[in-house]
């Protein structure tokens, strides 16, 4: 396996590196919409990133979640009109997920449902609910690799760390190009990737 890029942990970093998916990044578009400077770091950020593990999956509810989500569903409709109402849908998502809803996920999800509809129907709920909880599932495979990576528990990584990370899982990579990578994702320059930046470039990684 070579170098132990996760202290403790390297396990975790063989086990994300075994998983190959193809690029699916948009040609010249990098991070926040900027272009790549170069094209050759281009797809090695698309490489690394499709490599290192995560991906977006479909989640499927067992019986007893979907018998939750249901329940909520009911619990919140309280005049059984059969359908919930904007200030309905947030209770709901405080109940299952413990947050309150913002304005514009609330605004997104109501103009998401059917026009003809006075709300939204259990059949989008469930649905609402499912998506929710994939991206949850998603954003934890993120956190894991991220924490993974993170070889002095530091909360960030260096240059350092990524050329230990693409040492596992692209090794045939120059020096170089791991700079250009690491630059692509920095977007601020300080020299430390946060767990939003890495974030941000896993998930642009699968566009």
């Amino acid at each position: 396996m070579g170098e132990d890029v996760g202290g403790t942990r390297p396990s975790s970093v063989s086990r994300t590196a075994g998983s190959l998916a193809g690029c699916r990044c948009k040609p010249g578009v990098g991070r926040r919409g900027c272009e790549f400077r170069r094209p050759d770091s281009r797809v090695a950020v698309a490489m690394f990133f499709s490599q290192a593990g995560a991906r977006p999956r479909r989640w499927e509810a067992s019986q007893s979640e979907h018998k939750k989500w249901v329940e909520v569903f009911k619990a919140c409709d309280e005049e059984n009109k059969g359908y919930l109402s904007r200030e309905d849908f947030k209770v709901a998502v405080v109940m299952l997920f413990g947050y309150k809803p913002s304005k514009i996920e609330a605004d997104s999800v109501m103009s998401s449902v059917d026009p003809n509809t006075s709300g939204i129907l259990l059949k989008e709920f469930l649905d609402i609910v499912r998506k929710k909880n994939e991206a949850q599932v998603y954003r934890n495979e993120i956190r894991h690799i991220f924490t993974a990576f993170d070889r002095h528990y530091r909360g960030y990584l260096t240059l350092e760390d990524f050329k230990k990370a693409f040492k596992q899982v692209a090794p045939k990579l120059s020096e170089r190009i791991i700079l250009e990578v690491f630059r692509e994702v920095d977007q601020d320059s300080d020299g430390h990737v946060s767990f939003k930046d890495f974030e941000y470039a896993m998930n642009y990684g699968q566009k």
